[in-house]
């Protein structure tokens, strides 16, 4: 007999009966939007910041 067989064979007609948690919870989470007092202007979007050539401080 196949194994799948009789793994699948006893647990057929079973229903699985799980008893409450008795555990605290963390809460559910809730989406927020973030808002700001102004909005920034795509001219100032700029994260890169230039670096010398030369420079080798990742090395």
């Amino acid at each position: 007999m196949d194994m799948h067989n009789m793994a699948g064979s006893q647990n057929m007609g079973q229903q699985t009966n799980f008893i409450p948690n008795p555990l605290p919870v963390p809460k559910r989470h809730s989406r927020r939007e973030m808002s700001y007092d102004y909005e920034v202007s795509p001219d100032q979007m700029h994260y890169d910041v230039e670096i010398h050539p030369a420079d080798d401080f990742d090395i």
